[in-house]
């Protein structure tokens, strides 16, 4: 089918199907009594707040040229949902990327991303950032200094597709689980996983690849400044670290504005991510939890201490 005046297969594009395929999700419904086109990425409201403000709005809006969409949390305030009302994005991700209407399970890496090894790398990148795990873990109980890479999904084709890709093209050891039922598995439908632990190809991902979750990059720069990184640590934790505020990843409260600026000014010099500044996340923040609280009575949950951001971010709204 002919592509939709404007869109065609890029970086941009590559890394956003790569979003879609981990946290995607494409709604699509035809005649009466209501037609509706809608995409929505969603994520963890605490550990993803960052990446889907500061990284897939904008990817998504180098991609195909959208604005700033809807942003939903649920009631018990323990996700967010980006939402995006374009017929032609939608009409263009299932029909000329082949991207699934609804579930994912059948889904597989669009072939014209697939047979490319530079639009697989930013495709891949968003897959671990959406849906993948970087995790520290430890040998007997002791420090946790050894990485490993997970990434699960419901869609067996994309990681068979993925560890085709990171074996034969980076040379990576790639273990692969299928048809796993756990207890985090939506429903009963099994999922399929891929696992990298090899300090070396970890590497060879970071150099290759790159990472774009601020919530795993900050995992990394613990590391990096430790030897290791405790399990159990949230975002704020991290962020209290590795801005100077806390000596340990310890429980911590929100980040003081210019703590904040600064730390993610350090993730953006070293790997190239979050897509905005610290300013420009903490003003999208503070948009945003004026519109939810006007329209919802919620708030994202506080990563940015925003208490006098008023005066600072209210000519932006």
């Amino acid at each position: 089918m002919q592509q939709p005046a404007g869109l065609s297969v890029n970086l941009d594009v590559a890394a956003e199907t790569g979003i879609h395929l981990g946290d995607g999700s494409l709604f699509i419904r035809r005649g009466r009594p209501k037609t509706s086109y809608r995409y929505d990425v969603t994520g963890h409201v605490l550990e993803d707040q960052l990446y889907l403000l500061g990284c897939v709005v904008p990817t998504v809006s180098l991609a195909y040229g959208l604005g700033e969409p809807g942003i939903y949390v649920d009631r018990e305030i323990s996700w967010m949902s980006l939402r995006y009302g374009s017929k032609a994005v939608a009409l263009f991700k299932h029909e000329t990327l082949g991207l699934p209407n609804g579930k994912k399970t059948t889904a597989s890496i669009p072939r014209m991303i697939r047979e490319n090894s530079y639009l697989m790398r930013f495709l891949t990148r968003e897959v671990l950032a959406t849906d993948g795990i970087l995790g520290y873990y430890s040998a007997s109980n002791y420090r946790h200094k050894y990485p490993r890479i997970i990434i699960k999904l419901t869609a067996r084709r994309v990681i068979e597709e993925l560890a085709e890709f990171l074996h034969n093209e980076l040379g990576m050891s790639v273990s692969l689980r299928l048809n796993i039922v756990d207890k985090d598995s939506w429903g009963t439908c099994p999922r399929h996983a891929l696992q990298i632990a090899c300090s070396e190809d970890i590497d060879t991902w970071r150099k290759e690849i790159g990472f774009s979750n601020p919530s795993q990059i900050s995992r990394i720069m613990v590391f990096e400044r430790l030897g290791e990184c405790p399990p159990r640590t949230s975002i704020i934790d991290r962020l209290s670290f590795l801005s100077g505020l806390s000596s340990k990843t310890t429980s911590s409260g929100p980040i003081p504005l210019e703590a904040f600026i600064s730390t993610v000014q350090l993730m953006r010099k070293s790997f190239e991510f979050p897509r905005l500044e610290g300013k420009e996340i903490a003003s999208y923040v503070f948009r945003t939890n004026r519109r939810l609280q006007s329209r919802l009575g919620r708030r994202l949950p506080q990563i940015i201490d925003l208490r006098a951001a008023g005066e600072i971010f209210a000519p932006d709204i």
